[in-house]
């Protein structure tokens, strides 16, 4: 990394190795790229647990897109990204995001606040088909507001935790955000990223046990977690289409089960509480 100190302009460049991980979501969206789509992109990335070959029941799958300029709003885009999220529904049909995107002239002035570029020392890459593709990122230090950024994410936890209706969609957004909580919290406090898997190990230790109550419970669903879906939900809940994907959250992914509900009682709710209270005053308190 190199600082210039005039400008507070990080530069980082960061190398990405080929991802010849047999799982099959990688397979499909690289042939689709080639045979169709090729001309759109700089590269395409895979992070998160897809990235790293740690791929269990609950994954979904997060993958950037870096899109050639000229290409930015494209029809072409547009159907790559229909199509893929077609390929990605198989993979995950409670998936609750798309492609993280970015055009290549970002790169020279990087969305760190969006996508940390510290997530992508654990990416693999999609495309092109090389063995590996160095990367170079510039962002200006000062423009980086993690802050609004954790606010964002509390607000939106806070939102949601009054729910009392949960589907398994929904279920699945609420626990995502909770578990990137304290990922989050590091870089308001930190100022730089860090990858979630990470952050769980070097935050735990700002917090009580009660306060971090919450995360092992949402982590312990996370390792756990499984469904079956009928013939009707798994034919709803593989559209990638709006209509289909508002149906999937309001009314047609599983319940949650009793297993589930056990974990989300009042107690978790509390060290939730608790929780966001602790980052409210080591964050927002000054």
């Amino acid at each position: 990394m190199s600082i210039e100190n005039h400008k507070m302009i990080v530069s980082e460049s960061i190398k990405i190795e080929q991802c010849n991980s047999n799982i099959q979501i990688i397979n499909s969206i690289r042939n689709l790229i080639i045979n169709k789509y090729e001309h759109l992109f700089f590269a395409v990335i895979v992070h998160g647990s897809v990235g790293t070959s740690e791929v269990i029941p609950y994954s979904d799958f997060d993958g950037l897109i870096i899109v050639k300029d000229i290409f930015v709003g494209s029809e072409e885009l547009n159907d790559f990204k229909k199509e893929s999220m077609k390929l990605i529904l198989q993979f995950d049909p409670l998936q609750h995001h798309g492609w993280f995107q970015i055009k290549e002239s970002q790169l020279q002035n990087y969305p760190q606040f969006y996508l940390p570029f510290e997530v992508l020392y654990h990416s693999k890459l999609i495309f092109p088909v090389l063995p590996e593709i160095e990367i170079k990122f510039k962002f200006n230090v000062d423009e980086v507001d993690y802050k609004r950024s954790l606010k964002q994410l509390i607000s939106s936890i806070e939102n949601q935790s009054n729910s009392k209706s949960m589907r398994l969609y929904e279920l699945k957004s609420f626990l995502s955000k909770v578990m990137l909580l304290p990922t989050m919290y590091y870089s308001a406090k930190m100022h730089q990223g860090l990858f979630k898997k990470d952050s769980f190990l070097v935050v735990k230790e700002d917090f009580t046990e009660e306060e971090w109550s919450c995360i092992d419970s949402a982590s312990l669903i996370r390792t756990n977690w499984n469904y079956k879906l009928n013939p009707f939900q798994n034919f709803i809940m593989k559209r990638p289409e709006r209509f289909f994907r508002k149906l999937t959250k309001k009314f047609i992914s599983p319940k949650v089960s009793d297993d589930i509900k056990k974990e989300l009682n009042t107690e978790f709710h509390k060290s939730l509480k608790l929780f966001i209270k602790k980052i409210n005053k080591d964050i927002f308190a000054n």
